[in-house]
């Protein structure tokens, strides 16, 4: 059966650099034989701009987000992948609000346990990547990228890889002729799909 793997494009750039490397690394995963799934999340109707804070995923037995829009029904199909890409380019030193509003939501995925000493969650399989992009240096966001992701997957106790891109070209579309990068990103969806 073919490995699960969903890419959430937080980068609202047509052609920009993240979507060109989403989509060069589900090339190489599906060549791979894996199953993938890519979405934009610059495309996905919200109901409200992210988290609300109402605690209502923690109130109930269900893993999901009580805000009924295409974010919860994104996050509710998380546990039936075996990697779950995150992608977005640094804005302001950080995730763009695209794929920020989708990590936030992941709140609903993980109940504390009685004892408040641990978590249960339904993502067992799951694990993580992140694939950033970046005009500047490592040291100016990519880094803080990575150290979010690490983060959150250590919270659930999940491996994460990442494939990270600094100094990419601001002008929109001109990373297609980046051959180096191309094989790169083809080399980390085969891994991914592996």
């Amino acid at each position: 059966m073919a490995k699960k793997i969903m890419i959430i494009c937080g980068s609202p750039r047509e052609n920009g650099n993240t979507l060109t490397i989403c989509n060069w690394v589900s090339s190489g995963a599906t060549e791979a034989g894996a199953a993938v799934e890519l979405i934009r999340a610059d495309q996905i109707s919200l109901k409200e701009r992210g988290c609300v804070a109402c605690m209502g995923c923690q109130s109930s037995d269900k893993f999901a987000c009580v805000i009924k829009d295409d974010i919860s029904s994104v996050t509710a199909r998380f546990p039936e992948q075996e990697v779950l890409v995150f992608a977005s380019p640094v804005y302001f030193m950080g995730f763009s609000a695209q794929i920020k509003c989708i990590i936030d939501r992941m709140y609903s995925l993980f109940k504390i346990t009685r004892d408040g000493k641990g978590i249960t969650h339904p993502l067992q399989y799951t694990r993580f990547a992140l694939i950033a992009t970046a005009a500047g240096s490592y040291d100016h966001g990519l880094n803080l990228l990575e150290d979010n992701m690490k983060a959150i997957s250590s919270f659930f106790g999940k491996e994460y890889s990442t494939l990270l891109v600094p100094h990419a070209p601001v002008k929109v579309g001109s990373i297609i002729t980046d051959t180096e990068l191309l094989e790169k990103s083809l080399a980390f969806g085969r891994e991914l799909a592996s």
